[in-house]
């Protein structure tokens, strides 16, 4: 057993392991209901982009990006997601749709001049320009799902204190270490779940980069060097913690990189402030796993089944040890990544199955030895069945729906038609809280996420934050507000509209 196993079972720790959190974050176009670029303003009744956690823009003005509330659970994550998705979409105009899929459908020139030029998040105009000149409008266009994940803090704590204080100076540097042996296991199996979850067979918008001998449908254009990626020769490693913030302040000091914000990795460890000098002092607070596109068979575009995989697998990572000549393995599993990603969906490396087999068997075990809940063996047999049929992964199912045009024009419109459809027929002010909340709490919840109030719910209150201005309200009650959820709101936190005023 290693020292970390050890520590484990002898403190009684193995309970911990599961009881993580996660927060999800959501990329996806407002778009109208032909497929051309939606135009409309962003909803005025988010208030400020600036400053709401949960509702904000990206590159472009269209490009919504929700980010839901870490929590734990792969349910409760989901349902964070679909009220926003709620959301949003009460709030769309009777001619838009939002877009399921990661790639958008063919733009006109005149519609993917306005995605990249049309940027009223005048803070970030300096930065936006800089991403379009230098990747283009096709790339930064790519949208996906980012799931942040944090590892029990009990446990790091727990651990910190049986025995890792002797092997490591701070908590905080035991902190990068551990998060960054997770991150180097998601790098060197990446092309696992690009096979099981990569969702972008066709090519939208072309990049200028595609080769044009490049042949689809593929498995995941955006999983490849040509989608979500850096440029080749400013390839950021995994080697060690330390040689990766090493090159990120290399890339930065010399103004290849404007930002730590711009490295694409397939995951990044994430401090309190996103600085590379915090995440040295204070230590990683969570992983953003920046691999998925969205899923257009499930209303929140990430299934429970990817989630659990993806929780599964980290799980057992922290319990193996990384293999021998790690450097050569990391590289190998790059090559091995952009093989799956620019596969046809329908075909199969040989070596695919004898490496996910027994990978597949060590996670089984892991579930069985800690005795997890059956969800996980539940994702563990969808896997299973995907790696006998590569027709039932994602890219697989796409298939039957490419036209012969060669887009995914058409299910992406009935999709997403059929989505809205589906929402705008839900009778709760927050479906996803029907049963356990009363519809008067959902409003006030509601109004709350879109005025940018930060939102924590217990088992027994509601508590809303606006910086150091917190109020708590009891969950098991029906409130009468009679001026409105939203007016009741303002005349408790009236600081809301000075912080948004000229921020949108």
């Amino acid at each position: 057993m290693s020292k970390l196993s050890q520590i484990i079972a002898k403190n009684n720790l193995s309970s911990l392991l599961a009881k993580n959190y996660m927060g999800l974050e959501l990329e996806e176009h407002r778009l109208l209901k032909d497929g051309r670029i939606s135009r409309y303003p962003y909803p005025a009744d988010f208030l400020s982009r600036r400053h709401n956690p949960y509702l904000k823009t990206d590159f472009a003005d269209n490009m919504l990006e929700l980010a839901g509330t870490p929590t734990q659970g792969t349910n409760e994550n989901l349902a964070n997601l679909e009220m926003l998705q709620q959301l949003v979409t009460d709030h769309l105009q009777a001619d838009e749709i939002i877009w399921p899929l990661s790639i958008a459908p063919v733009f006109s020139k005149d519609d993917l001049d306005f995605a990249g030029s049309f940027n009223t998040r005048f803070w970030m105009a300096e930065y936006h320009d800089y991403l379009q000149q230098k990747y283009g409008t096709a790339r930064e266009i790519f949208t996906g799902v980012h799931v942040n994940y944090s590892i029990n803090q009990t446990l790091v704590q727990s651990l910190w204190d049986h025995g890792f204080n002797e092997d490591f100076a701070t908590l905080a540097d035991f902190k990068n270490a551990l998060n960054f042996k997770l991150a180097q296991s998601f790098v060197l199996w990446r092309w696992l779940f690009t096979y099981f979850f990569g969702a972008s067979p066709v090519a939208g918008n072309l990049p200028s980069s595609l080769p044009q001998d490049l042949r689809f449908p593929v498995r995941s254009l955006r999983s490849s060097l040509y989608g979500y990626a850096n440029l080749k020769d400013e390839t950021i490693t995994y080697d060690s913690f330390e040689e990766q913030l090493a090159q990120l302040e290399e890339r930065i000091d010399h103004h290849q990189f404007f930002s730590p914000h711009e490295f694409y990795g397939p995951v990044r460890l994430k401090g309190r402030d996103d600085s590379l000098d915090d995440l040295r002092k204070n230590g990683a607070e969570r992983l953003e796993f920046r691999s998925f596109d969205l899923d257009p068979f499930s209303p929140a575009r990430v299934s429970p089944a990817a989630l659990n995989f993806l929780e599964l697998f980290l799980i057992n990572a922290l319990l193996q040890p990384l293999p021998e000549k790690l450097s050569e393995q990391l590289r190998l599993a790059d090559q091995r990544n952009e093989q799956i990603a620019l596969q046809h969906p329908t075909e199969m490396f040989a070596w695919v199955k004898t490496l996910a087999t027994s990978l597949l068997e060590q996670m089984h075990a892991a579930a069985s030895e800690l005795a997890l809940p059956d969800k996980y063996a539940k994702s563990l047999k969808l896997a299973e069945q995907r790696l006998e049929n590569p027709q039932l992964t994602l890219s697989g199912q796409l298939l039957d729906h490419i036209s012969p045009q060669g887009d995914l024009l058409k299910f992406g419109l009935a999709t997403a038609i059929a989505d809205r459809k589906r929402i705008t027929e839900y009778t709760e002010p927050l479906a996803a809280l029907k049963g356990k909340y009363s519809a008067s709490l959902q409003s006030l919840l509601r109004e709350a996420v879109e005025l940018g109030i930060k939102v924590r719910l217990d088992q027994r209150h509601l508590h809303l934050k606006l910086n150091d201005h917190e109020e708590i309200f009891p969950i098991h009650v029906t409130f009468d507000y009679q001026i409105g959820p939203r007016e009741y709101l303002l005349s408790i936190f009236p600081e809301v509209l000075e912080i948004n005023n000229d921020q949108r």
